[in-house]
C-alpha cells in the first residue's frame, strides 16, 4: 500500500508534543515506572504493584501481536523502551522504537546497550506521520497510547504504509465512555488541551479510521475495567513526590501535573487488526 508521504519537521523533537512527553516522561519515571503506559490488573481484587500491572499489560500486548524471531516491529511513540525490551526479549523479533522526544530516544538507546539487547532493539527521532522507511518495510507494528498524541486517521495510514501485505497492527488507545461520566465539558477540555490530546474519538470514529487505511479482521476490545487502578496509582505516586516536582519542573511541570493527577473517563480499548495478504481484496 502506498500514500503520499507528510512532510517532516526541521526538528520533531521542538514540537510542544515532544516538549510535553519530556515533562510526563520524567513525571512518570519517578512515580510509576519505565513503562509510560496503563497496568492491567486480572480483576477488582487484584492488588498486584504497579511493576506487575504494566509487565502483565506488555505481556497482553505481545500474545497479541503475534510476532516471532526474524520478523521485524515498528514502534511508534516507544518512550524509553521498556515495552520494546520486553516484545524484543520473548520474542525474539527486532523491534525499531520511533519517538519525537530526544532524551527519550537517547535514553532508549543506551538501555538497549546496557542490557545487550542492541541487535534487535534500536531506537530513531522520527515524527510519526513522515516516516522515512519505505513501504512494506515491517511485519507489525504496535501503537501503546501513543494515538494520544497524533493524528490518528493520518497516522494510520502512515503505518498502514510501512507494513508489509498481511502486516499486523496492534494499538492501546483512549475512546468517548458510552456511558455516563461525571467529568464536567471544562474539565475535560482542559485535560485534553493540557495533555496535548485531540479529541476522544467514539468507538465507531476510530473503526472507520481503522478500515480507511486499508486494515482488515478488526478487533477492538474494551479492556477498561482491567486498567482502571493506573490513574489512581499514578495519582497517588504523584502526590508522594508532589513538591520535589514541582520544584524540579516548575510552573508549566505542575500544571501538568495537576492534569495527571485528576483523569477523566475514558474507555480504554486494545484493538488489532492487519493488512490483507497481496493481491487481496480488503473487506
Amino acid at each position: 500500500m502506498t500514500t503520499d508521504r507528510a512532510p517532516a519537521e526541521s526538528d520533531p523533537a521542538e514540537s510542544d508534543v515532544a516538549i510535553l512527553q519530556e515533562v510526563a516522561g520524567r513525571i512518570l519515571s519517578r512515580t510509576w515506572g519505565d513503562n509510560f503506559h496503563s497496568g492491567y490488573w486480572e480483576s477488582e481484587d487484584d492488588i498486584s504493584p504497579n511493576e506487575i500491572a504494566q509487565w502483565r499489560m506488555n505481556d497482553v500486548m505481545i500474545k497479541k501481536l503475534g510476532v516471532s524471531r526474524g520478523q521485524r516491529v515498528l514502534d511508534v511513540g516507544a518512550g524509553v523502551g521498556a515495552p520494546a525490551f520486553q516484545l524484543a526479549e520473548q520474542t525474539g523479533a527486532t523491534v525499531v522504537g520511533v519517538a519525537i522526544t530526544r532524551s527519550h530516544v537517547e535514553e532508549m538507546r543506551r538501555r538497549a546497550r546496557q542490557r545487550g539487547l542492541d541487535h534487535l532493539v534500536s531506537a530513531e527521532l522520527v515524527d510519526a506521520l513522515a516516516m522515512p522507511y519505505p513501504d512494506d518495510s515491517f511485519d507489525a507494528a504496535w501503537v501503546v497510547e501513543s494515538f494520544i498524541n497524533i493524528d490518528r486517521a493520518p497516522g494510520l495510514r502512515a503505518i498502514a504504509r510501512v507494513l508489509k501485505p498481511g502486516g499486523r497492527l496492534l494499538f492501546t488507545d483512549v475512546l468517548q465512555p458510552t456511558r455516563p461520566v461525571a467529568d464536567t465539558d471544562e474539565a475535560r477540555a482542559e485535560m485534553l488541551d493540557t495533555m496535548e490530546m485531540g479529541q476522544l474519538p467514539t468507538r465507531e470514529q476510530y473503526l472507520r479510521w481503522v478500515r480507511d487505511a486499508g486494515f482488515v479482521d478488526v478487533e477492538m476490545i474494551d479492556i477498561t475495567a482491567h486498567t482502571r487502578s493506573t490513574g489512581e496509582r499514578i495519582a497517588a505516586g504523584i502526590r508522594e513526590h508532589y513538591d520535589t516536582l514541582v520544584a524540579e519542573l516548575g510552573p508549566e511541570g505542575a500544571e501538568i501535573l495537576e492534569q495527571m493527577m485528576t483523569s477523566i473517563e475514558v474507555e480504554y480499548v486494545l484493538t488489532t487488526a492487519r493488512l490483507p495478504e497481496a493481491g487481496a481484496a480488503s473487506s
